[in-house]
Protein backbone atom coordinates (compact mmCIF):
# COMPACT_ATOMS: atom_id res chain seq x y z
CA UNK A 1 0.00 0.00 0.00
CA UNK A 2 2.89 2.36 0.85
CA UNK A 3 4.28 1.80 -2.65
CA UNK A 4 0.90 2.50 -4.28
CA UNK A 5 0.14 5.75 -2.42
CA UNK A 6 2.97 7.82 -4.00
CA UNK A 7 1.88 6.63 -7.42
CA UNK A 8 -1.75 7.60 -6.78
CA UNK A 9 -0.64 11.01 -5.49
CA UNK A 10 1.47 11.60 -8.61
CA UNK A 11 -1.45 10.57 -10.80
CA UNK A 12 -3.75 12.99 -8.96
CA UNK A 13 -1.28 15.86 -9.36
CA UNK A 14 -0.74 15.03 -13.04
CA UNK A 15 -4.48 14.98 -13.68
CA UNK A 16 -5.09 18.34 -11.98
CA UNK A 17 -2.15 20.00 -13.74
CA UNK A 18 -3.23 18.71 -17.15
CA UNK A 19 -6.89 19.58 -16.92
CA UNK A 20 -8.22 20.01 -20.43
CA UNK A 21 -11.21 22.06 -21.50
CA UNK A 22 -12.97 18.76 -22.01
CA UNK A 23 -12.54 17.90 -18.31
CA UNK A 24 -13.73 21.37 -17.39
CA UNK A 25 -17.17 20.58 -18.76
CA UNK A 26 -17.53 17.03 -17.55
CA UNK A 27 -19.48 16.77 -14.32
CA UNK A 28 -21.93 14.19 -13.13
CA UNK A 29 -25.54 14.77 -12.27
CA UNK A 30 -28.92 15.45 -13.79
CA UNK A 31 -29.60 18.28 -16.20
CA UNK A 32 -32.68 20.44 -16.50
CA UNK A 33 -31.93 22.23 -19.79
CA UNK A 34 -31.26 21.08 -23.35
CA UNK A 35 -29.96 23.28 -26.15
CA UNK A 36 -30.25 21.46 -29.46
CA UNK A 37 -28.52 22.99 -32.50
CA UNK A 38 -29.31 21.76 -36.01
CA UNK A 39 -26.97 23.09 -38.69
CA UNK A 40 -29.19 22.53 -41.70
CA UNK A 41 -27.12 20.95 -44.49
CA UNK A 42 -23.97 21.06 -42.32
CA UNK A 43 -22.11 17.91 -43.28
CA UNK A 44 -18.46 17.12 -42.53
CA UNK A 45 -17.44 18.78 -45.81
CA UNK A 46 -18.95 22.06 -44.63
CA UNK A 47 -17.09 21.79 -41.33
CA UNK A 48 -13.89 21.17 -43.29
CA UNK A 49 -14.37 24.38 -45.28
CA UNK A 50 -14.66 26.44 -42.07
CA UNK A 51 -11.51 24.88 -40.64
CA UNK A 52 -9.49 25.37 -43.83
CA UNK A 53 -10.49 29.03 -43.92
CA UNK A 54 -9.59 29.57 -40.28
CA UNK A 55 -6.17 27.96 -40.62
CA UNK A 56 -5.09 29.15 -44.07
CA UNK A 57 -6.81 32.38 -45.14
CA UNK A 58 -4.39 35.24 -45.75
CA UNK A 59 -5.78 37.38 -42.94
CA UNK A 60 -6.46 35.65 -39.61
CA UNK A 61 -10.19 35.97 -38.88
CA UNK A 62 -10.01 34.02 -35.63
CA UNK A 63 -7.93 34.44 -32.47
CA UNK A 64 -4.94 32.10 -32.88
CA UNK A 65 -6.79 30.75 -35.94
CA UNK A 66 -9.02 28.60 -33.70
CA UNK A 67 -12.70 28.39 -34.60
CA UNK A 68 -15.49 28.21 -32.05
CA UNK A 69 -16.42 24.91 -33.68
CA UNK A 70 -12.98 23.64 -32.71
CA UNK A 71 -13.49 24.84 -29.14
CA UNK A 72 -16.79 22.99 -28.88
CA UNK A 73 -15.22 19.84 -30.25
CA UNK A 74 -12.39 20.06 -27.72
CA UNK A 75 -14.88 20.58 -24.91
CA UNK A 76 -17.31 17.81 -25.77
CA UNK A 77 -17.82 14.33 -27.12
CA UNK A 78 -17.80 13.63 -30.85
CA UNK A 79 -20.01 11.07 -32.55
CA UNK A 80 -21.60 10.41 -35.93
CA UNK A 81 -25.26 10.38 -36.92
CA UNK A 82 -27.17 8.71 -39.75
CA UNK A 83 -30.33 10.65 -40.62
CA UNK A 84 -32.14 8.57 -43.27
CA UNK A 85 -35.93 8.11 -43.00
CA UNK A 86 -37.50 4.76 -42.15
CA UNK A 87 -38.59 4.18 -45.75
CA UNK A 88 -35.98 6.03 -47.86
CA UNK A 89 -32.28 6.46 -48.50
CA UNK A 90 -32.16 10.27 -48.25
CA UNK A 91 -33.87 12.66 -45.86
CA UNK A 92 -35.26 16.17 -46.16
CA UNK A 93 -35.09 18.80 -43.41
CA UNK A 94 -38.60 18.35 -42.01
CA UNK A 95 -38.27 14.58 -41.80
CA UNK A 96 -34.86 14.79 -40.17
CA UNK A 97 -35.97 17.42 -37.64
CA UNK A 98 -39.08 15.36 -36.86
CA UNK A 99 -36.89 12.32 -36.17
CA UNK A 100 -34.77 14.40 -33.79
CA UNK A 101 -37.83 15.96 -32.15
CA UNK A 102 -39.96 12.82 -31.76
CA UNK A 103 -37.52 9.90 -31.67
CA UNK A 104 -39.62 8.18 -34.35
CA UNK A 105 -38.96 7.47 -38.03
CA UNK A 106 -40.74 10.04 -40.19
CA UNK A 107 -41.54 10.74 -43.84
CA UNK A 108 -39.91 13.30 -46.14
CA UNK A 109 -41.83 16.59 -46.45
CA UNK A 110 -44.09 16.09 -43.39
CA UNK A 111 -43.73 17.75 -39.98
CA UNK A 112 -44.38 16.14 -36.62
CA UNK A 113 -45.68 12.85 -38.06
CA UNK A 114 -44.19 9.36 -37.82
CA UNK A 115 -43.49 7.21 -40.87
CA UNK A 116 -47.06 5.88 -40.78
CA UNK A 117 -48.49 9.39 -40.89
CA UNK A 118 -49.54 9.42 -37.23
CA UNK A 119 -49.09 12.47 -34.99
CA UNK A 120 -46.07 12.01 -32.71
CA UNK A 121 -45.44 14.26 -29.73
CA UNK A 122 -42.23 16.26 -29.91
CA UNK A 123 -39.69 16.92 -27.21
CA UNK A 124 -40.91 20.53 -27.12
CA UNK A 125 -44.49 19.44 -26.44
CA UNK A 126 -43.38 16.91 -23.83
CA UNK A 127 -41.24 19.56 -22.14
CA UNK A 128 -44.16 22.00 -22.00
CA UNK A 129 -46.38 19.33 -20.43
CA UNK A 130 -43.82 18.88 -17.67
CA UNK A 131 -43.61 22.61 -16.99
CA UNK A 132 -40.38 23.42 -18.81
CA UNK A 133 -40.13 26.57 -20.89
CA UNK A 134 -39.36 26.17 -24.59
CA UNK A 135 -37.96 28.09 -27.53
CA UNK A 136 -37.25 27.98 -31.26
CA UNK A 137 -34.71 30.16 -33.09
CA UNK A 138 -33.88 30.03 -36.80
CA UNK A 139 -32.25 32.19 -39.46
CA UNK A 140 -34.79 30.92 -42.03
CA UNK A 141 -38.52 31.32 -41.22
CA UNK A 142 -40.14 30.24 -37.96
CA UNK A 143 -42.63 28.24 -40.06
CA UNK A 144 -39.90 26.59 -42.11
CA UNK A 145 -39.21 22.85 -42.01
CA UNK A 146 -36.91 22.55 -39.00
CA UNK A 147 -38.62 24.77 -36.39
CA UNK A 148 -42.05 23.66 -37.65
CA UNK A 149 -41.14 20.04 -36.89
CA UNK A 150 -40.92 20.83 -33.18
CA UNK A 151 -44.25 22.63 -32.77
CA UNK A 152 -46.69 21.44 -35.44
CA UNK A 153 -48.07 18.34 -37.15
CA UNK A 154 -48.87 18.58 -40.85
CA UNK A 155 -48.81 16.35 -43.93
CA UNK A 156 -46.94 19.10 -45.82
CA UNK A 157 -44.03 21.25 -44.67
CA UNK A 158 -45.15 23.76 -47.31
CA UNK A 159 -48.44 24.49 -45.54
CA UNK A 160 -46.79 27.32 -43.63
CA UNK A 161 -50.01 29.28 -43.03
CA UNK A 162 -51.55 26.37 -41.12
CA UNK A 163 -48.21 25.67 -39.44
CA UNK A 164 -48.04 29.27 -38.16
CA UNK A 165 -51.49 28.91 -36.60
CA UNK A 166 -50.68 25.57 -34.98
CA UNK A 167 -47.35 26.78 -33.63
CA UNK A 168 -49.19 29.46 -31.67
CA UNK A 169 -51.57 26.78 -30.37
CA UNK A 170 -48.66 24.57 -29.26
CA UNK A 171 -47.13 27.69 -27.76
CA UNK A 172 -43.32 27.66 -27.54
CA UNK A 173 -42.40 30.48 -25.14
CA UNK A 174 -39.83 31.94 -27.51
CA UNK A 175 -40.07 32.03 -31.31
CA UNK A 176 -37.51 34.16 -33.13
CA UNK A 177 -36.96 34.13 -36.91
CA UNK A 178 -38.40 35.41 -40.18
CA UNK A 179 -41.77 34.52 -41.69
CA UNK A 180 -43.99 37.50 -40.86
CA UNK A 181 -45.93 36.96 -44.10
CA UNK A 182 -47.58 33.83 -42.67
CA UNK A 183 -48.92 35.69 -39.62
CA UNK A 184 -50.55 38.63 -41.42
CA UNK A 185 -54.14 38.63 -42.78
CA UNK A 186 -54.53 38.64 -46.55
CA UNK A 187 -55.49 42.34 -46.66
CA UNK A 188 -52.69 43.47 -44.35
CA UNK A 189 -51.52 46.17 -46.77
CA UNK A 190 -54.80 48.00 -46.27
CA UNK A 191 -54.64 47.84 -42.47
CA UNK A 192 -53.45 51.15 -40.99
CA UNK A 193 -53.30 49.68 -37.50
CA UNK A 194 -50.86 46.97 -38.63
CA UNK A 195 -48.75 49.57 -40.42
CA UNK A 196 -48.52 51.47 -37.16
CA UNK A 197 -47.50 48.34 -35.28
CA UNK A 198 -44.90 46.99 -37.72
CA UNK A 199 -41.76 49.02 -38.57
CA UNK A 200 -41.59 50.51 -42.06
CA UNK A 201 -38.63 48.36 -43.15
CA UNK A 202 -40.96 45.33 -43.14
CA UNK A 203 -43.50 45.05 -45.99
CA UNK A 204 -47.07 44.15 -45.07
CA UNK A 205 -47.02 41.25 -47.52
CA UNK A 206 -49.17 38.26 -46.65
CA UNK A 207 -49.23 34.67 -47.86
CA UNK A 208 -52.47 33.93 -46.03
CA UNK A 209 -55.74 33.34 -47.88
CA UNK A 210 -57.91 34.38 -44.93
CA UNK A 211 -58.51 37.39 -42.69
CA UNK A 212 -56.91 35.81 -39.63
CA UNK A 213 -54.44 38.12 -37.89
CA UNK A 214 -52.09 35.77 -36.07
CA UNK A 215 -50.27 38.69 -34.46
CA UNK A 216 -53.49 39.51 -32.65
CA UNK A 217 -53.87 35.84 -31.73
CA UNK A 218 -50.31 35.86 -30.36
CA UNK A 219 -50.94 39.02 -28.31
CA UNK A 220 -54.05 37.42 -26.82
CA UNK A 221 -51.87 34.49 -25.80
CA UNK A 222 -49.54 36.88 -23.90
CA UNK A 223 -46.77 36.97 -26.50
CA UNK A 224 -44.66 40.11 -26.62
CA UNK A 225 -44.10 41.06 -30.25
CA UNK A 226 -40.72 42.09 -31.66
CA UNK A 227 -40.01 43.15 -35.23
CA UNK A 228 -36.49 44.60 -35.07
CA UNK A 229 -33.27 44.49 -33.10
CA UNK A 230 -34.23 47.27 -30.68
CA UNK A 231 -37.62 45.82 -29.80
CA UNK A 232 -35.99 42.42 -29.20
CA UNK A 233 -33.55 44.04 -26.76
CA UNK A 234 -36.45 45.60 -24.83
CA UNK A 235 -38.62 42.51 -24.30
CA UNK A 236 -39.11 41.34 -20.73
CA UNK A 237 -38.83 37.76 -19.56
CA UNK A 238 -41.85 35.86 -20.76
CA UNK A 239 -43.35 34.77 -24.06
CA UNK A 240 -41.88 36.40 -27.17
CA UNK A 241 -42.75 36.16 -30.86
CA UNK A 242 -40.05 37.87 -32.91
CA UNK A 243 -40.58 38.11 -36.68
CA UNK A 244 -37.82 40.13 -38.28
CA UNK A 245 -38.35 39.55 -41.99
CA UNK A 246 -41.35 38.99 -44.23
CA UNK A 247 -39.83 35.75 -45.50
CA UNK A 248 -36.36 34.46 -44.62
CA UNK A 249 -33.71 36.25 -42.61
CA UNK A 250 -30.83 37.78 -44.66
CA UNK A 251 -28.08 35.46 -45.90
CA UNK A 252 -24.59 34.85 -44.55
CA UNK A 253 -22.91 37.39 -46.82
CA UNK A 254 -25.23 40.07 -45.41
CA UNK A 255 -24.36 38.82 -41.93
CA UNK A 256 -20.62 39.24 -42.53
CA UNK A 257 -21.11 42.69 -44.05
CA UNK A 258 -23.53 44.02 -41.43
CA UNK A 259 -23.12 42.24 -38.09
CA UNK A 260 -20.82 44.92 -36.65
CA UNK A 261 -22.94 47.89 -37.77
CA UNK A 262 -24.51 49.73 -34.84
CA UNK A 263 -27.46 51.04 -36.88
CA UNK A 264 -28.45 47.55 -38.05
CA UNK A 265 -32.20 46.91 -37.74
CA UNK A 266 -32.30 43.11 -38.16
CA UNK A 267 -30.86 40.93 -35.37
CA UNK A 268 -28.27 38.27 -36.19
CA UNK A 269 -28.73 34.58 -35.48
CA UNK A 270 -26.35 34.92 -32.52
CA UNK A 271 -28.31 37.86 -31.11
CA UNK A 272 -31.58 35.95 -31.40
CA UNK A 273 -30.03 32.93 -29.68
CA UNK A 274 -28.60 35.16 -26.94
CA UNK A 275 -31.99 36.79 -26.37
CA UNK A 276 -33.62 33.37 -26.12
CA UNK A 277 -31.05 32.11 -23.61
CA UNK A 278 -31.36 35.27 -21.49
CA UNK A 279 -35.11 34.76 -21.40
CA UNK A 280 -35.05 31.05 -20.64
CA UNK A 281 -32.02 30.46 -18.44
CA UNK A 282 -33.63 31.16 -15.06
CA UNK A 283 -36.62 28.92 -15.72
CA UNK A 284 -37.38 27.10 -12.49
CA UNK A 285 -38.13 23.76 -14.13
CA UNK A 286 -35.62 24.12 -16.94
CA UNK A 287 -35.98 24.66 -20.66
CA UNK A 288 -35.66 23.17 -24.14
CA UNK A 289 -34.28 25.39 -26.91
CA UNK A 290 -33.73 24.46 -30.57
CA UNK A 291 -31.50 26.77 -32.62
CA UNK A 292 -31.09 26.42 -36.38
CA UNK A 293 -28.33 27.89 -38.56
CA UNK A 294 -30.55 27.04 -41.50
CA UNK A 295 -29.11 28.75 -44.55
CA UNK A 296 -26.05 26.52 -44.79
CA UNK A 297 -28.53 24.27 -46.55
CA UNK A 298 -29.66 27.00 -48.93
CA UNK A 299 -26.08 27.76 -49.99
CA UNK A 300 -25.68 24.04 -50.66
CA UNK A 301 -28.86 23.81 -52.72
CA UNK A 302 -27.54 26.62 -54.90
CA UNK A 303 -23.97 25.21 -55.03
CA UNK A 304 -22.75 28.67 -53.98
CA UNK A 305 -19.27 28.05 -52.58
CA UNK A 306 -18.62 31.63 -51.47
CA UNK A 307 -21.99 31.94 -49.74
CA UNK A 308 -21.41 28.58 -48.03
CA UNK A 309 -18.26 29.96 -46.40
CA UNK A 310 -20.18 32.95 -45.03
CA UNK A 311 -22.96 30.70 -43.74
CA UNK A 312 -20.40 28.62 -41.86
CA UNK A 313 -18.91 31.80 -40.41
CA UNK A 314 -22.37 32.82 -39.19
CA UNK A 315 -22.80 29.39 -37.59
CA UNK A 316 -19.40 29.73 -35.93
CA UNK A 317 -20.48 33.02 -34.34
CA UNK A 318 -23.35 31.08 -32.75
CA UNK A 319 -20.94 28.37 -31.60
CA UNK A 320 -18.90 31.06 -29.85
CA UNK A 321 -21.93 32.22 -27.88
CA UNK A 322 -22.76 28.65 -26.86
CA UNK A 323 -19.16 27.88 -25.90
CA UNK A 324 -19.12 30.83 -23.50
CA UNK A 325 -22.61 30.14 -22.18
CA UNK A 326 -21.84 26.50 -21.36
CA UNK A 327 -18.68 27.23 -19.37
CA UNK A 328 -19.03 26.15 -15.77
CA UNK A 329 -22.64 24.99 -16.16
CA UNK A 330 -23.70 21.69 -14.63
CA UNK A 331 -27.38 21.82 -15.53
CA UNK A 332 -27.39 21.81 -19.33
CA UNK A 333 -26.87 19.37 -22.19
CA UNK A 334 -25.74 20.97 -25.45
CA UNK A 335 -26.13 19.01 -28.68
CA UNK A 336 -24.70 20.43 -31.91
CA UNK A 337 -25.37 18.41 -35.04
CA UNK A 338 -26.94 18.56 -38.52
CA UNK A 339 -29.97 17.14 -40.27
CA UNK A 340 -28.11 16.07 -43.43
CA UNK A 341 -25.44 17.24 -45.85
CA UNK A 342 -26.48 19.37 -48.81
CA UNK A 343 -24.90 19.52 -52.25
CA UNK A 344 -22.19 16.85 -52.03
CA UNK A 345 -19.62 19.64 -51.68
CA UNK A 346 -15.86 19.26 -51.57
CA UNK A 347 -12.58 20.86 -52.54
CA UNK A 348 -10.96 18.66 -55.19
CA UNK A 349 -7.80 18.49 -57.27
CA UNK A 350 -7.97 18.91 -61.04
CA UNK A 351 -6.02 19.13 -64.29
CA UNK A 352 -6.53 22.90 -64.53
CA UNK A 353 -3.39 25.09 -64.58
CA UNK A 354 -0.94 22.28 -63.70
CA UNK A 355 2.85 21.77 -63.75
CA UNK A 356 3.51 25.26 -62.37
CA UNK A 357 7.15 25.58 -61.28
CA UNK A 358 7.76 26.13 -57.56
CA UNK A 359 11.20 26.78 -56.08
CA UNK A 360 12.11 24.33 -53.30
CA UNK A 361 14.93 24.61 -50.78
CA UNK A 362 15.15 20.88 -50.04
CA UNK A 363 18.42 19.23 -51.06
CA UNK A 364 16.61 16.35 -52.75
CA UNK A 365 15.41 18.72 -55.48
CA UNK A 366 19.02 19.67 -56.32
CA UNK A 367 17.98 23.14 -57.40
CA UNK A 368 15.21 21.94 -59.71
CA UNK A 369 11.64 23.21 -59.54
CA UNK A 370 8.82 21.24 -57.95
CA UNK A 371 5.94 20.62 -60.40
CA UNK A 372 2.84 18.72 -59.35
CA UNK A 373 0.91 16.79 -61.99
CA UNK A 374 -2.41 18.11 -60.65
CA UNK A 375 -3.77 21.33 -59.22
CA UNK A 376 -4.44 20.66 -55.54
CA UNK A 377 -5.99 24.04 -54.83
CA UNK A 378 -4.33 27.14 -53.45
CA UNK A 379 -5.08 28.71 -50.08
CA UNK A 380 -5.68 32.03 -51.85
CA UNK A 381 -8.96 30.49 -53.06
CA UNK A 382 -10.28 30.84 -49.51
CA UNK A 383 -9.71 34.60 -49.53
CA UNK A 384 -11.38 34.96 -52.92
CA UNK A 385 -14.42 33.10 -51.65
CA UNK A 386 -14.55 35.33 -48.56
CA UNK A 387 -14.52 38.45 -50.74
CA UNK A 388 -17.63 37.37 -52.66
CA UNK A 389 -20.04 40.20 -51.89
CA UNK A 390 -23.30 38.86 -53.31
CA UNK A 391 -24.82 35.40 -53.59
CA UNK A 392 -25.10 33.78 -57.02
CA UNK A 393 -28.86 33.59 -56.49
CA UNK A 394 -29.05 37.37 -56.01
CA UNK A 395 -26.71 38.01 -58.94
CA UNK A 396 -29.08 36.13 -61.25
CA UNK A 397 -32.09 37.88 -59.73
CA UNK A 398 -30.40 41.23 -60.41
CA UNK A 399 -30.07 40.38 -64.10
CA UNK A 400 -33.66 39.16 -64.32
CA UNK A 401 -34.82 42.57 -63.08
CA UNK A 402 -32.87 44.43 -65.76
CA UNK A 403 -34.67 45.61 -68.89
CA UNK A 404 -33.90 43.33 -71.83
CA UNK A 405 -31.81 46.02 -73.51
CA UNK A 406 -29.38 45.93 -70.58
CA UNK A 407 -28.87 42.15 -70.56
CA UNK A 408 -25.78 42.10 -72.74
CA UNK A 409 -22.94 39.65 -72.18
CA UNK A 410 -20.62 42.53 -71.32
CA UNK A 411 -22.96 44.01 -68.72
CA UNK A 412 -23.43 40.63 -67.07
CA UNK A 413 -19.68 39.98 -67.02
CA UNK A 414 -19.06 43.34 -65.37
CA UNK A 415 -21.83 42.79 -62.81
CA UNK A 416 -20.71 39.30 -61.82
CA UNK A 417 -17.02 40.25 -61.71
CA UNK A 418 -17.79 43.24 -59.45
CA UNK A 419 -19.09 40.84 -56.77
CA UNK A 420 -16.84 37.82 -57.30
CA UNK A 421 -13.07 37.52 -57.50
CA UNK A 422 -13.15 35.70 -60.82
CA UNK A 423 -13.27 36.69 -64.49
CA UNK A 424 -15.99 35.45 -66.84
CA UNK A 425 -15.63 34.71 -70.55
CA UNK A 426 -18.36 35.18 -73.14
CA UNK A 427 -18.71 31.39 -73.19
CA UNK A 428 -19.23 31.38 -69.40
CA UNK A 429 -22.08 33.87 -69.67
CA UNK A 430 -23.67 31.90 -72.49
CA UNK A 431 -23.52 28.75 -70.35
CA UNK A 432 -25.03 30.59 -67.38
CA UNK A 433 -27.95 31.96 -69.35
CA UNK A 434 -28.69 28.93 -71.54
CA UNK A 435 -32.10 27.28 -71.12
CA UNK A 436 -33.51 24.01 -72.42
CA UNK A 437 -36.66 21.89 -72.39
CA UNK A 438 -37.62 20.57 -68.95
CA UNK A 439 -37.45 16.79 -69.36
CA UNK A 440 -39.08 16.37 -65.94
CA UNK A 441 -42.00 18.70 -66.65
CA UNK A 442 -45.00 18.24 -64.36
CA UNK A 443 -47.72 20.92 -64.44
CA UNK A 444 -48.95 19.84 -60.99
CA UNK A 445 -45.50 20.13 -59.35
CA UNK A 446 -44.29 23.27 -57.57
CA UNK A 447 -40.72 23.09 -58.89
CA UNK A 448 -41.23 21.14 -62.14
CA UNK A 449 -44.05 23.12 -63.75
CA UNK A 450 -41.79 25.23 -65.99
CA UNK A 451 -41.57 23.92 -69.57
CA UNK A 452 -38.18 25.56 -70.04
CA UNK A 453 -35.50 25.60 -67.34
CA UNK A 454 -31.83 26.57 -66.92
CA UNK A 455 -29.72 24.09 -68.84
CA UNK A 456 -27.82 21.48 -66.81
CA UNK A 457 -25.42 19.31 -68.81
CA UNK A 458 -25.57 16.22 -66.61
CA UNK A 459 -27.44 14.79 -63.61
CA UNK A 460 -30.34 17.11 -64.49
CA UNK A 461 -32.69 15.02 -62.33
CA UNK A 462 -30.88 16.36 -59.27
CA UNK A 463 -31.31 20.02 -60.29
CA UNK A 464 -35.07 20.47 -60.18
CA UNK A 465 -35.69 23.80 -58.43
CA UNK A 466 -36.92 25.69 -61.48
CA UNK A 467 -35.34 29.07 -62.22
CA UNK A 468 -33.30 28.91 -59.00
CA UNK A 469 -31.13 26.30 -60.74
CA UNK A 470 -29.45 29.02 -62.81
CA UNK A 471 -27.48 30.04 -59.73
CA UNK A 472 -26.08 26.48 -59.58
CA UNK A 473 -24.44 26.91 -62.98
CA UNK A 474 -21.92 29.32 -61.45
CA UNK A 475 -20.40 26.29 -59.72
CA UNK A 476 -19.95 24.56 -63.09
CA UNK A 477 -18.42 27.67 -64.67
CA UNK A 478 -16.08 28.47 -61.77
CA UNK A 479 -15.43 25.02 -60.29
CA UNK A 480 -11.96 24.58 -61.80
CA UNK A 481 -10.90 28.04 -60.59
CA UNK A 482 -12.32 27.47 -57.09
CA UNK A 483 -10.98 23.89 -56.83
CA UNK A 484 -14.49 22.96 -55.75
CA UNK A 485 -17.01 20.36 -56.84
CA UNK A 486 -20.70 19.85 -56.15
CA UNK A 487 -22.49 16.55 -56.73
CA UNK A 488 -26.12 17.68 -56.57
CA UNK A 489 -28.54 20.52 -55.86
CA UNK A 490 -30.26 18.37 -53.24
CA UNK A 491 -29.29 16.39 -50.16
CA UNK A 492 -26.91 13.46 -49.74
CA UNK A 493 -26.94 10.54 -47.32
CA UNK A 494 -23.57 11.54 -45.85
CA UNK A 495 -23.46 10.87 -42.08
CA UNK A 496 -23.18 14.05 -40.01
CA UNK A 497 -21.06 15.02 -37.02
CA UNK A 498 -22.52 15.50 -33.53
CA UNK A 499 -20.97 17.29 -30.55
CA UNK A 500 -22.42 16.79 -27.08
CA UNK A 501 -21.35 18.81 -24.04
CA UNK A 502 -22.67 18.16 -20.56
CA UNK A 503 -22.40 15.67 -17.70
CA UNK A 504 -20.21 12.71 -18.57
CA UNK A 505 -22.95 10.29 -17.60
CA UNK A 506 -25.16 11.82 -20.27
CA UNK A 507 -22.69 12.46 -23.07
CA UNK A 508 -21.54 8.84 -22.87
CA UNK A 509 -25.09 7.92 -23.91
CA UNK A 510 -24.52 9.77 -27.20
CA UNK A 511 -21.33 7.91 -28.08
CA UNK A 512 -20.70 5.98 -31.30
CA UNK A 513 -22.60 5.80 -34.59
CA UNK A 514 -26.24 6.68 -33.94
CA UNK A 515 -29.40 7.27 -35.93
CA UNK A 516 -31.24 10.58 -35.56
CA UNK A 517 -34.19 8.76 -33.96
CA UNK A 518 -31.82 7.41 -31.29
CA UNK A 519 -30.51 10.92 -30.68
CA UNK A 520 -34.10 12.10 -30.30
CA UNK A 521 -34.93 9.41 -27.77
CA UNK A 522 -31.77 9.99 -25.77
CA UNK A 523 -32.42 13.73 -25.66
CA UNK A 524 -36.00 13.21 -24.46
CA UNK A 525 -34.69 10.85 -21.78
CA UNK A 526 -31.96 13.30 -20.74
CA UNK A 527 -34.61 15.90 -19.83
CA UNK A 528 -36.41 13.33 -17.69
CA UNK A 529 -39.34 13.14 -20.11
CA UNK A 530 -41.25 9.97 -20.85
CA UNK A 531 -42.66 8.72 -24.12
CA UNK A 532 -43.82 5.41 -25.54
CA UNK A 533 -42.36 4.68 -28.97
CA UNK A 534 -44.15 2.80 -31.72
CA UNK A 535 -41.17 1.66 -33.80
CA UNK A 536 -37.97 -0.28 -33.30
CA UNK A 537 -34.88 1.58 -34.53
CA UNK A 538 -32.93 -0.41 -37.13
Amino acid sequence: MKRILPFLLMLLIYSSCNKTEKDYYQTNGKIKNVIFVIGDGMGPQQLSMLQLFAKHSKEPHFTNRVTNLEKLMSAGRLSTVMTNPGRNLVVDSSCSATQYSTGEYSLPEVVGLDHNGEVSKTILELAKEKGLRTGLVSDTRITHATPASYASHNVSRNDENAIAKEMLEVGPDIMLSGGLRHFLPKNAKEDAELRGLIPSHLPLSSKRKDDVNLLEVASNKSYQLAFDRKSLEKVEKGKVLGLFESSAMPDGIWNTQNKNKEDRVIPTLTEMASAALDNLEDSENGFFLMIEPGQIDWAGHRNDTGLLLHEMLRADDLFGLLHKWMKGREDTLLVVTADHETGGFGFSYSGYDVLKPVKMSGAKFKGEDYRSNYNYGEFSTLDKLYKQSRSTFNLIRDVEKWPKAKRSIQNMKEHFESHMQYSFSDKDIEQLMKSSKNEFYRPDHKNLRLKEVPHIEDFAAFYTYGDITRSNIFARVLGHKQSSVWATASHTSTPVTMITIGPRSLTEEFNGLLHSTEVGRKTIKALGLKKEYKTVIK
